[in-house]
């Protein structure tokens, strides 16, 4: 029987009528930094990028390092990496994972993020057989929220001090937590 690394491994380009996600490369280094070196778009995400250079260093130590998983969003049409989704937290016994993503901003509102993270589920569910998937956000960053929403995954809980704001000193993060279960997904998403 096939573990959840043999069919992510087989499963490392998902394509949606306008996306292809597929795994990054230091060739993706200069569009990264586009938006990984802007303040409003990693300010729920990660640590600013302060140069081409940082960014294929994070991308040799996040995606090369474990490709598995994570994914470059990349326009089809043009060709244009605009970001990133990935599963983490893999559980390859419960065979759960959390999701995590980031979008170029010049991209929000064009429902980019929630056509990658709905290619992710069905991936993960239909593909790979994963029992859970979970993803939070800083209750400060509501478009999150959103995307996972539209997605179909559902409000599960609150989490009132979370972590400590590393970008904001002084505010406590409240995450808002989602999920989705393998049921969930196939009961929406059967064909009657």
């Amino acid at each position: 029987m096939k573990n959840i690394y043999q069919l992510l491994a087989e499963h490392m380009i998902i394509e949606t009528d306008r996306l292809l996600l597929r795994p990054v490369t230091l060739d993706d280094a200069e569009e990264m930094f586009d938006y990984a070196s802007d303040e409003e778009n990693t300010r729920f995400v990660f640590a600013r990028h302060s140069s081409v250079e940082d960014s294929k260093n994070q991308i040799a130590r996040y995606f090369l390092s474990r490709p598995l998983g994570n994914y470059g969003i990349e326009i089809k049409e043009s060709h244009t990496f605009i970001g990133s989704i990935d599963l983490h937290k893999l559980d390859e016994q419960l065979k759960t994972a959390a999701i995590g993503y980031g979008l170029n901003k010049e991209y929000w509102k064009q429902g980019y993020a929630t056509e990658a993270l709905e290619a992710l589920l069905a991936c993960a569910f239909e593909q790979v057989g994963m029992n859970k998937l979970i993803a939070c956000y800083d209750e400060a960053n509501p478009a999150s929220g959103r995307v996972m929403a539209k997605a179909g995954m559902t409000f599960s809980h609150q989490e009132p001090y979370a972590t400590i704001d590393k970008k904001e000193p002084g505010r406590l993060v409240t995450r808002r937590w989602y999920s989705l279960t393998r049921e969930e997904y196939l009961s929406r998403n059967s064909k009657d």
